[in-house]
């Protein structure tokens, strides 16, 4: 095809058996056809020039540009698909709201803005923060911005949750439950596993050695894989639940077999449809449970004379949630004399995170202050200790 003298454009002319000549345009760097029309052809060039950015009208240099960037970027497709998920809500809402401003525009005094405004919910506060901190950085390692004005600054404080359910609590939950949450609730207990890994549990990860059944798991989170020894308490728990996969798969055996390429779901805790729980299903689920427990609290209180602000400030301070059974799990085992490495190897912490967990939680427990003195009472061995001696000898000495 002979070059056209108009930058970017090739064109083709071809001369009809009538005499007259037809024009063939194409883009000058790809090769594709853009038609017979030379301002047609030459503003379709113009369009498969733009960027991806420009084509979406985003400006360069914008917040909206650098969430594209990094959402483009190895850094963030290296990141966990749950961690990404929660990143793209966050970087969402950035987006909205002030996706067309310039990164140079923004000063430390609108990223103190930005804190307090966002201060009431601290943790949002802080993804936020950390995730402007990662973008400006990226910018000015591109030279957008010449200096990153979230970077070293401060976050807002996050009170770690300190609840643990109680003995009485767990049993009023397991009276109110369906089995499904039952199993549920002992199996977040007796694992110390996330509520994500705890729903993932399938009957093909139980098995048994010399006598102990053991489930295998890979944390979502983490990625650590775990074969987590299962407690005499919840054996019997799983025990039926396999039962009852073993039953119902014999009763549609058939159906299975006809159906290429499908089989029954086999997790330990399904939905009530038989399918993996949506997180948000699971959630209401449990909350159910939880305000039935609210309301029979209450209606206790109320009939001991409470009135209804002490009636609200007890139900709130005996308010549980899913995630406080991973805790309690790790103080019982604390309590009963587990040591910190054994405890992580269930848990799959770290040992340093687990033991601030058995820090931050054991000094506090009654519990754990009386069994140490009987011990020590149950040790008393009244000798003069080797130290002592050697003392007294110096003295003697002198």
């Amino acid at each position: 095809m002979p070059p056209s003298h108009r930058t970017g454009l090739n064109v083709a002319r071809k001369r009809r058996k009538d005499g007259t000549t037809i024009e063939y345009f194409y883009d000058r760097a790809s090769g594709k056809f853009l038609g017979h029309d030379r301002a047609a052809a030459e503003e379709a060039r113009q369009r498969l020039s733009l960027t991806p950015m420009q084509a979406a009208g985003i400006q360069p240099g914008s917040i909206n540009a650098l969430i594209l960037d990094y959402l483009q970027s190895e850094a963030f497709r290296s990141l966990r698909g749950t961690t990404q998920k929660l990143y793209r809500g966050y970087l969402d809402r950035m987006r909205e709201d002030w996706g067309d401003i310039p990164a140079r525009a923004i000063t430390r005094q609108d990223v103190l803005a930005i804190r307090e405004r966002l201060s009431a919910t601290p943790r949002k506060a802080n993804q936020v923060l950390s995730l402007l901190q990662i973008l400006l950085g990226r910018a000015r390692e591109t030279g957008i911005v010449q200096e990153n004005v979230a970077e070293r600054f401060g976050r807002l404080h996050i009170a770690s949750r300190t609840e643990i359910w109680s003995y009485q609590m767990e049993d009023a939950f397991l009276e109110r439950a369906r089995p499904a949450l039952q199993l549920a609730y002992m199996l977040l207990l007796y694992t110390l596993q996330r509520p994500s890994d705890m729903l993932a549990m399938g009957a093909g990860r139980i098995s048994t050695r010399d006598g102990r059944m053991f489930i295998a798991l890979r944390q979502a989170k983490t990625g650590a894989l775990l074969d987590v020894p299962v407690h005499t308490r919840l054996a019997p728990h799983i025990a039926r639940r396999l039962d009852e996969l073993n039953a119902d798969e014999a009763s549609v055996a058939q159906i299975i077999t006809a159906r290429i390429g499908l089989g029954p779901e086999r997790l330990l805790v399904p939905s009530p449809t038989g399918k993996p729980w949506a997180h948000r299903n699971f959630a209401r689920a449990w909350d159910q449970v939880i305000s039935r427990m609210a309301h029979a609290q209450a209606r206790r209180l109320f009939a001991a004379g409470r009135t209804k602000e002490e009636v609200r400030a007890e139900l709130e301070n005996q308010h549980r949630q899913r995630r406080d059974l991973r805790r309690t799990g790790i103080v019982r085992l604390a309590e009963a004399g587990a040591t910190t490495p054994q405890i992580a190897a269930i848990s799959g912490h770290g040992i340093d995170y687990c033991q601030r967990i058995i820090d931050t939680y054991l000094p506090r427990r009654t519990e754990v202050a009386l069994a140490g003195m009987e011990v020590w009472e149950k040790h008393q061995v009244r000798e003069t200790t080797k130290i002592v001696s050697i003392a007294a000898s110096r003295g003697r000495l002198m």
